[in-house]
């Protein structure tokens, strides 16, 4: 009974303190591994960190992150997250399919991930450590170097993103640069990242869009363009533009669901007329002079060869 209680009160003060369960003391840790393999109440996030099982699950998964971060770094407090935990804990836009219940932290030892520790320790020399923020009650890189160690660790439609999202937020490009020249190495992935990093995106989405296309190897559009329609005299934006060589202009527009089911998306107005209001921008935006519009989901985006496929049918030229 009195490990019962025990392992409540460890629950209850890890859900008020956002982090996962973790004990030191041996009969509660028995205690917590029994609830998690007898009757399935916890689930064990790595080894020795817990989460009651519901809860976890409906959780969106950077917050996973972010309580693990939370749990783990109050047991080594000396810790610096990054890479992904530094992304999340500042709000910058990144695909969530990069949270896989693991954290990363910055070590100046060149050491990688041991299976089954949840861990992976990514190289970061010991002058590029000391500019540690806590944001979310979490001790990680500053802005600067989050985007720089994403930049070398992830693909680059998962690093754009993130880049795209910090120079919105007002990081400047010149402190990126100077940041690299810090980090040392070679610096090709980030380099790439950089010289095609954009604040104007309006989101992770858009950007995992542009990124995607510059993958394939096409022309790189314009961002958020306005076009004025003169018979209704409205102003619309799209979210991609391209101009051709015979100058001819086409536009891209990302899809998402939400759009026609979600009523904060919709204003509560029913799907045939979300789908009207889209043939009327259409029509306006041909009659501002676009001469072709695409338009692509993020399955189409998130499987390339679609997406490829549409730009191509819509003559964007490949660079």
């Amino acid at each position: 009974m009195k490990n019962h209680r025990q392992v409540d009160r460890l629950i209850s003060e890890a859900k008020a303190g956002r982090r996962c369960i973790h004990s030191t003391v041996k009969s509660e840790v028995a205690a917590l591994c029994r609830r998690a393999t007898d009757n399935g109440e916890l689930v064990r996030v790595i080894p020795g960190f817990y989460a009651p099982r519901e809860y976890w699950h409906g959780l969106p998964p950077p917050e996973r992150t972010l309580h693990l971060a939370r749990a783990v770094g109050k047991e080594h407090p000396q810790w610096v997250f990054a890479g992904t935990v530094a992304a999340a804990a500042h709000g910058l836009e990144h695909q969530w399919v990069l949270h896989d219940d693991t954290i990363t932290i910055a070590d100046a030892r060149r050491r990688g991930f041991r299976a089954g520790s949840g861990v992976r320790r990514l190289y970061v020399p010991d002058r590029c450590r000391r500019s540690v923020e806590t944001v979310n009650g979490i001790r990680v890189t500053n802005v600067v170097q989050t985007v720089l160690d994403c930049a070398r660790m992830l693909a680059f439609r998962h690093a754009l993103p993130i880049a795209d999202s910090a120079l919105a937020r007002g990081v400047k490009l010149d402190e990126l640069l100077a940041g690299c020249t810090k980090l040392g190495g070679d610096m090709r992935k980030v380099m790439r990242v950089l010289k095609h990093a954009d604040g104007a995106s309006e989101n992770g989405g858009e950007s995992l869009c542009r990124a995607v296309m510059i993958e394939g190897g096409f022309m790189v559009p314009s961002l958020q363009v306005v076009f004025y329609d003169p018979e209704s005299r409205r102003f619309y934006r799209v979210d991609f533009m391209w101009v051709l060589p015979d100058g001819s202009i086409i536009v891209g527009e990302f899809d998402g669901a939400e759009k026609y089911f979600n009523p904060q998306m919709t204003g509560r107005r029913s799907i045939q007329a979300t789908v009207q209001q889209e043939r009327e921008r259409e029509a306006a935006l041909r009659r501002a002079g676009v001469r072709g519009i695409v338009r692509f989901t993020y399955d189409e985006v998130a499987d390339a060869t679609p997406l490829w496929n549409k730009l191509a049918q819509a003559g964007i030229p490949r660079t």
